[in-house]
């Protein structure tokens, strides 16, 4: 048993995979462990109300980062991992998604000054969210995605782990009261602007590739190919930044902030599957091209394993959901509690939608599904906040059963698509 795993293990290919989901695992570790430390103690030491002002302004900037993304993070780790050997193709690529993305950045803020000195909501906390907005530039100048289909994940390891310490560190060293709300977004901002001036750096000496002026068909067609990714990351912060925005305009900072505490932990929880998808999605691509029925075998393998972990994962903490929350968040958590066992199965559900998603139809070129299955998704969410808004006092207890419906709903769809097409989990 041992020699056939060894066996496995030893081919070229997956010898790439484990290299690459060992650095991913190391940041994912990183992106679970670390905010365990920052988020209960921003939660105690800004206080619920505080913390909840912060979780609305992300969700308000979401939808800025999400314009600078457009698709580009799927769509270019695609085009990237099927011309990594034709390094003029690549730069063309590569120098394409960045200048659309500056412009995006540009158009992003514009918009943003408009509406922030349009409404009294954003407009007597101005500085938040032009702090916050910084974290748009500081992704967007990070190619996640060109590492990605490069397969050379220890760099975004690096400097991912770079960004996030920089940020614990700071954070326990310069936030100790309610006033210091501020710096929140500031040293996030920061530490995701330095490392993406790295990353460049590190392109041009390591891949001797530069962003070069670019011909606007090359950039539309950047913009066309990553259309229908763009369409499905709208319907997606329909129902979940979305979610969190409705919920601070209709109520206050501090019910955003209990609902925000629990969505929060269910993310970071999923979180963990994130290196293992990203490190198997360049290879998958690469299986769908030569080999489709290897790609099968592959997916259902993956498929299995994550039900496996992720259920084991989810009746652990339905279980323990309240000692858990009362001894990292400290006392009156009770309601933060209520929406977790709400928004829990979503543990299941996440890493399941991901992999249907992000991994299986995008592999597979099926990306007009992609998009029309999330808009089938926001459309569900929308219509579900409306009703729940009205039968159910609670707004936060009404979103959140919105949120696990619609996952359900598009996931549901998902799996559907994939075996009215033959492609159940990957198979023709």
């Amino acid at each position: 048993m041992l020699n056939k795993i060894r066996r496995k293990l030893s081919t070229k290919d997956n010898k790439k995979i484990t290299s690459n989901f060992l650095y991913l695992s190391v940041v994912q570790a990183a992106n679970f462990l670390l905010p365990l430390l920052t988020f209960p103690y921003l939660v105690r030491t800004l206080g619920i109300e505080q913390f909840g002002s912060i979780m609305f302004a992300q969700a308000f900037i979401v939808y800025f980062s999400m314009i600078a993304d457009y698709g580009f993070n799927l769509s270019g780790t695609r085009e990237i991992s099927i011309h990594r050997n034709n390094n003029k193709k690549i730069e063309q690529i590569f120098s394409s998604i960045m200048i659309a993305r500056f412009w995006l950045i540009v158009i992003g803020f514009i918009t943003m000054n408009i509406i922030v000195f349009s409404f009294e909501k954003f407009s007597q906390n101005w500085e938040l969210y032009y702090l916050t907005y910084l974290m748009v530039i500081g992704t967007a100048l990070f190619p996640v995605w060109f590492f990605q289909g490069m397969e050379k994940m220890k760099y975004i390891s690096i400097l991912s782990l770079v960004a996030k310490i920089f940020f614990t560190l700071t954070i326990f060293i310069l936030v100790s009261t309610p006033d210091d709300y501020l710096l929140v977004p500031l040293i996030n901002s920061l530490g995701y602007i330095f490392v993406g001036i790295v990353s460049l750096w590190l392109i041009r000496k390591d891949f001797s590739i530069t962003i070069k002026y670019q011909r606007y068909k090359r950039i539309a067609m950047q913009f066309k190919r990553g259309w229908n990714i763009f369409i499905s990351k709208i319907s997606i912060n329909l129902y979940t930044a979305t979610n969190t925005f409705l919920l601070g305009i209709f109520t206050n900072d501090a019910t955003v902030g209990y609902y925000a505490i629990a969505d929060k932990v269910v993310r970071i929880v999923t979180s963990i599957f994130v290196p293992f998808y990203q490190a198997i999605y360049p290879h998958i691509v690469k299986l769908v091209k030569h080999s489709k029925d290897d790609a099968n075998k592959f997916l259902k393998k993956v498929f299995k394993v994550v039900i496996l972990i992720s259920s084991l994962i989810w009746i652990i903490l339905f279980s323990f959901a309240l000692p858990l929350f009362t001894l990292v968040f400290g006392g009156e958590v009770e309601h933060s509690v209520e929406l977790f066992k709400i928004l829990s199965p979503l543990i299941i559900i996440l890493p399941v939608a991901y992999l249907l998603f992000n991994i299986v139809l995008l592999s597979y070129k099926m990306d007009t599904y992609f998009a029309k299955i999330y808009v089938v998704g926001a459309i569900v969410n929308l219509m579900l906040v409306i009703l729940f808004f009205q039968l159910i006092e609670s707004k936060s207890v009404g979103i959140s059963l919105a949120l696990l419906f619609s996952e359900l709903t598009i996931t549901s769809l998902a799996g559907y698509v994939l075996f009215k097409s033959k492609k159940k989990y990957g198979e023709r």
